[in-house]
């Protein structure tokens, strides 16, 4: 059965508040982690909430961290106290990328890396043995409500055939429709934004 990881995009704390208590509402176990977004308007152009915040409201969901942000290294400090479980960056930002990941894994804990629509396989590849998790973007990340983009499908099934020690994550645009198909791909999870309740009340 895949895993539904919920995401919380906010841009206030207000926002965030009121989102991390509807899912809360909403769980009846359903699901156990959550996946906050980070932006800082640099790497992509949108703004979101910043660790402190998280920080405030203790959860029951373990939190998956997902960094679109210029120097993810300014961020992990911050993330580590919360703590989260897992932080997720993308793999385009190549500078001291493998300094990152063992930066995070020193603390604990669980690293993966983002990949976007356009970005081949192979940048991956190098880091496959250090990493936890493989985050396929199936829309060009920033903001949320964007059409999924299928390709995605066809680099899951492109890594399942790798036989890579890796969680398969896909993020981004996913409804009912095209559930089926990456669990048939062969992702492991998904993360859900807009399209969560149709989903949980429809599955």
């Amino acid at each position: 059965m895949i895993k539904i990881i919920p995401a919380i995009l906010a841009t206030t704390e207000e926002e965030y508040k009121d989102k991390l208590l509807e899912l809360e509402k909403e769980n009846c176990l359903k699901f156990d982690w959550v996946q906050i977004d980070f932006m800082d308007n640099k790497f992509v152009q949108n703004q979101s909430i910043t660790p402190e915040i998280i920080a405030k409201y203790p959860t029951q969901f373990q939190i998956e961290a997902q960094l679109m942000v210029e120097y993810p290294e300014n961020w992990v400090d911050e993330l580590v106290k919360i703590p989260v479980r897992r932080i997720v960056f993308p793999v385009e930002d190549t500078s001291g990328l493998r300094e990152r990941i063992s930066h995070i894994k020193n603390h604990g804990i669980k690293v993966g890396l983002s990949i976007n629509p356009e970005t081949d396989l192979e940048t991956v590849e190098p880091y496959v043995g250090e990493i936890d998790i493989i985050l396929v973007m199936s829309v060009n990340p920033g903001f949320g409500g964007q059409q999924f983009q299928p390709q995605a499908i066809e680099k899951v099934k492109e890594i399942k055939q790798k036989n890579w020690p890796i969680t398969i994550e896909v993020d981004g645009g996913i409804n009912k429709d095209v559930l089926e198909s990456l669990e048939k791909a062969g992702a492991d999870s998904v993360v859900i934004g807009s399209h969560l309740p149709e989903i949980l009340h429809g599955h």
